[in-house]
């Protein structure tokens, strides 16, 4: 049998075995319902508990905000007919849920208005009455001014600033702030891929390694075959779940909008809620979406090689925490460039950390996510990535075919180092 028949043996098994997995199954279906509960979730809980109906008193020593204060139909406001050590009483009885103390010095000098409840009141309640207030005191002001009516319109105008993106290509609707965060996303995700994927080849190389499986496989294939099957075999399942990842959310996504507005009771919500997420979320291009397959494969196989050279040094995974710090530290430091490349994908830092091999899976897919990235630069990026997979694999292969056969004994760097180099 040829190598590449023997390596697509390998593959084929290791890729079909965790395929049917139950821990592959329940993964792949668990992240599509867990996205499901964080976009209908919150709208399920508040359809359920109902919006209870808040009443708050209002005394205004003024004698002019509370009249407008009942006009806002955000919370419900009455005016107090009592003083203030009554109202102290009554919220400590539980008999009103809060009072606002309006002093009369508010329209002159910048004193504060205090809100006392009973904590009940929530987050929601408490901004809307900060923002009632800041309203109707602004309103007062502009009257005892005399304030024009256009005046008025020109305060209140909202203009709106679109944000299109210019390119070779022609001009783009977006917004630079979201795909920042797109691309932030998207380079979480393949740091977890890389530390997740990777340790399951580190826990493939000791389960085979501890059962003595490997003594027979390898008298039939290679070291290398072995290694390079076990690796595109895990890389493939990986592209599998992405797939499977990104076919259900994009369903989720276009499903969602409805399915809130069912929750929430509202036919002009649905709408509303569509056009919404139609603006919020920004489109991912093709191009994107090739380049983050591109640079989690390439990722992959550059880490995981490391991760299976030190599975297969060590005899349990315990034992491996000396020689997985500089690989797990490798995955982590791009973490710490991630924002500020997102947020400045053009700059000098974002360009030459980007095009680091062992940190281009996870920063450069996020600088694609916000700007079209120079070909020249992708290109030499997948390059030296390429470059860096073999020669890694070569290390790795070299320390494979020794280790997995050894028993007994944790390796150190320096025993690596013969390793490598023995014949």
């Amino acid at each position: 049998m040829s190598m590449i028949k023997k390596i697509f043996v390998v593959i084929e098994r290791e890729y079909l075995v965790r395929l049917r997995s139950k821990v592959f199954i329940i993964s792949t279906l668990l992240a599509p319902v867990l996205m499901v509960l964080i976009l209908v979730l919150p709208s399920v809980i508040n359809a359920l508990s109902g919006d209870k109906a808040q009443y708050f008193v209002v005394h205004d020593e003024t004698g002019l905000i509370d009249t407008l204060l009942m006009s806002q139909d955000s919370v419900f406001y009455q005016r107090s007919e009592t003083g203030l050590d009554e109202l102290r009483s009554q919220l400590n009885l539980r008999e009103i849920q809060g009072y606002i103390h309006i002093p009369a010095s508010v329209l002159d000098s910048n004193v504060s208005v205090t809100f006392f409840h009973d904590g009940s009141a929530g987050i929601t309640a408490g901004s809307r009455i900060r923002s009632d207030i800041r309203q109707s005191i602004r309103d007062i002001k502009l009257d005892q001014l005399e304030t024009p009516r256009e005046v008025r319109e020109v305060l209140e105008e909202r203009i709106s600033v679109d944000n299109v993106i210019v390119s070779e290509t022609g001009e783009e609707a977006a917004d630079s702030g979201l795909s920042a965060i797109l691309g932030f996303i998207m380079g979480f995700i393949i740091y977890g891929a890389m530390l997740g994927y990777g340790t399951l080849i580190l826990k493939s190389v000791l389960e085979e390694k501890s059962s003595r499986i490997v003594e027979v496989v390898v008298s039939s294939v290679r070291s290398f075959e072995l290694l390079l099957g076990k690796l595109f075999g895990i890389a493939l399942l990986g592209l599998t779940q992405f797939v499977i990842w990104s076919v259900s959310g994009a369903a989720i996504l276009f499903f969602a909008a409805p399915l809130i507005a069912l929750f929430s009771g509202s036919a002009e919500g649905s709408a509303e809620m569509a056009e919404a997420q139609a603006i919020s979320i920004p489109v991912i291009g093709i191009d994107v979406w090739i380049g983050f397959t591109g640079f989690f494969l390439l990722g992959f196989l550059i880490y995981s090689s490391l991760f299976a050279a030190v599975g297969a040094a060590v005899e349990q995974e315990s034992d491996g925490q000396q020689l997985q710090l500089p690989i797990v530290m490798l995955i982590i430091v791009p973490l710490l460039f991630l924002f500020a490349v997102a947020d400045h994908p053009t700059s000098t830092m974002a360009v030459i950390t980007s095009m680091i091999p062992f940190f281009a899976p996870i920063l450069m897919p996020a600088r694609m996510a916000v700007i079209s990235v120079p070909f020249w630069q992708l290109a030499l990026t997948f390059l030296l990535m390429l470059l860096t997979f073999l020669f890694l694999i070569w290390v790795s292969a070299r320390i494979y075919r020794v280790g997995i056969l050894m028993y007994g004994k944790e390796a150190s760097f320096k025993e690596l180092w013969k390793w490598i180099w023995q014949d």
